[in-house]
């Protein structure tokens, strides 16, 4: 064990020293090796004659100038072709990591934890520009630069990763450029942890995707905008075929029931026995009169060009209250209907109208509240329909076909609904949309 630790210690010393130490060996080991066997033959050859002897070391020491200089020159000729060989290929990894940064579009850092050593390359000093290589305070300064709005959740996610075994993190916020202008990055984090677990370095990536979130943004709003004119061009031909209906519901089978209320009050029908009888065909002809006339009022579109909101409002008030014993608090004192285009208008008419309806078929309401409101200051419309029926659970609504009718008009202005209601205490809707 002893000997493996003192092999670790070796490798740890670092490669200049253990170069400096390798030559200082060799040479010294040379240098004694070159004395002991010089004097033992320089010993054997001269033997007792001393003059000989004197001679021969003063030649011993040349040799040995020779030879060391020989050794040193072929020693540093070898150690010349490795420092070159290894100049070569660091400029070749130079050249590389180069190319590897050009062709990068991103950012990237390199920072050391524990010393604090900060190395980036040069498009990511548009994100954080510093001079200084060390930055002790990186994490710190670097949050500071991210947009308020996601400052809190990407430290959030750091120290989450930080505490978990995770060695990346990938996320996406705005940060800070030099032009103090946020851009829209992805960022990705590595987290290099020691043996023991501990981090101890941060090596990340930041690409510059704002461009392609604003092409992303940019079909989002033209496909809603193709949307919307679906919706708006199905809605017109609703609208076209409701007034076909309405003008030949009026135009010809109102106009029969007339003919037929006519024959039936023909003096020459009133014979006793039958009196009875006629009376009541009259009176469910008139019925279905009534019926057609609201029916026929219903499906037609009021012409905006000819009234105003309010006073279509008020005649589809007046007609349900013919045939149905409804009474209505209408109020749209606080509305500013010319704030509103004509197709705004028509919305608004059909939403009221589409509530009125499911009112009428299933809350056996008799009272009902319409309150309509404008927000000048967010350009708002409000509408707000009460009444006092039977009301229901809406955690338990099953969304029908009026309710489905109201919000895909809603749709095309970015409107919104709300229902309120509980079984035995009627109901509320309230929708808003941006004019």
């Amino acid at each position: 064990m002893h000997r493996i630790k003192q092999l670790t210690n070796v490798t740890k010393i670092k490669p200049h020293l253990r170069l400096a130490i390798i030559l200082t060996a060799v040479y010294l080991l040379a240098g004694i090796a070159w004395i002991l066997l010089s004097d033992t033959m320089v010993m054997q050859i001269a033997r007792n004659n001393s003059e000989l002897f004197n001679q021969l070391q003063n030649k011993k020491g040349i040799a040995f100038v020779v030879l060391s200089g020989m050794l040193i020159f072929f020693i540093t000729y070898a150690l010349s072709q490795r420092i070159q060989k290894k100049e070569q290929q660091k400029f070749s990894l130079e050249q590389k990591i180069h190319a590897l940064n050009n062709a990068n579009p991103g950012g990237i850092i390199d920072y050391n934890i524990l010393t604090g050593e900060l190395l980036m390359n040069e498009k990511m000093n548009f994100f954080y520009p510093t001079p200084d290589k060390k930055q002790l305070d990186f994490l710190t300064t670097f949050l500071q630069r991210i947009h308020a709005n996601d400052r809190q959740r990407i430290q959030a996610e750091y120290e989450a990763a930080v505490a978990s075994t995770n060695s990346t993190l990938t996320t996406e916020f705005k940060l800070l450029g030099t032009d103090n202008n946020y851009y829209t990055v992805m960022s990705t984090l590595f987290l290099i942890r020691n043996e023991e677990g501990k981090l101890e370095r941060l090596i990340g990536e930041i690409q510059n995707i704002t461009q392609l979130r604003n092409l992303q943004s940019e079909y989002f709003s033209q496909q809603l905008k193709h949307k919307h004119r679906l919706a708006s061009t199905i809605i017109k031909a609703q609208e076209n075929e409701r007034n076909r209906w309405a003008q030949e519901l009026h135009d010809n089978v109102s106009q029969i029931l007339t003919v037929i209320n006519l024959y039936l009050s023909n003096h020459q029908l009133k014979e006793e026995k039958n009196i009875q009888m006629i009376e009541q065909a009259k009176c469910l002809v008139n019925e279905v009169q009534q019926e057609i006339r609201l029916l026929s009022s219903s499906i037609k579109p009021p012409s905006f060009a000819l009234t105003t909101l309010e006073q279509s409002l008020n005649r589809l008030i007046a007609d349900i209250s013919r045939v149905k014993n409804i009474s209505f608090n209408f109020n749209s004192s606080d509305f500013d209907e010319t704030l509103l285009t004509d197709e705004q208008k028509l919305m608004a008419y059909r939403i009221v109208q589409e509530q009125l309806n499911n009112i009428i078929k299933y809350a056996d309401a008799t009272h009902i509240e319409i309150a309509l409101y404008f927000n000048k200051e967010e350009s708002i419309a409000n509408i707000i329909l009460t009444d006092n029926g039977k009301g229901f659970d809406k955690n338990k609504l099953k969304t029908g076909l009026g309710f489905r009718n109201i919000q895909s008009r809603l749709q095309l202005y970015n409107g919104q609904m709300e229902i309120e209601s509980t079984p035995g205490n009627g109901c509320t809707l309230a929708v808003n949309f941006q004019v």
